[in-house]
């Protein structure tokens, strides 16, 4: 489980996620600070990306399903990405995201990325060697 290198990405991942769920402020509004806890509908998806990744971790033996649930969190990902971007381009208050939610999200994305390509070697891999049986 936590041999392979795509674990460790997922993992980063997770704690990405959850990151951006507890502890990092998601925008500010009048230099009012809110957190992904503060909005109800943020709070759900940023929860739900971080435990497909986490679920995700512990799915090693089943690959389709492993690339399945990380597809799913990106899925989440991009989501979020678009509702931060309808929020933005609505407000007619003063608006900002913050550089720090931001950044993790798309640190998240890339770390998701890079264990999706990893699942999908250590397929490769195997049915490669099932082709020469």
């Amino acid at each position: 489980m936590i041999q392979r290198i795509q674990s460790i990405y997922l993992l980063v991942a997770t704690i990405a996620m959850a990151l951006v769920s507890f502890k990092v402020p998601v925008w500010s509004l009048n230099k009012e600070l809110t957190f992904a806890q503060d909005d109800t509908k943020m709070f759900i998806l940023t929860i739900t990306a971080s435990l497909f990744s986490a679920l995700a971790i512990f799915i090693f033996k089943n690959r389709k399903l492993q690339m399945k649930l990380i597809r799913l969190a990106v899925l989440v990902i991009a989501v979020i990405a678009v509702r931060l971007g309808l929020l933005l381009g609505n407000s007619e208050f003063d608006f900002e995201l913050n550089f720090n939610c931001t950044g993790l999200l798309l640190f998240a994305f890339a770390a998701l990325a890079m264990a999706y390509r990893g699942v999908k070697k250590d397929d490769d891999l195997i049915r490669s060697v099932d082709r020469i049986r």
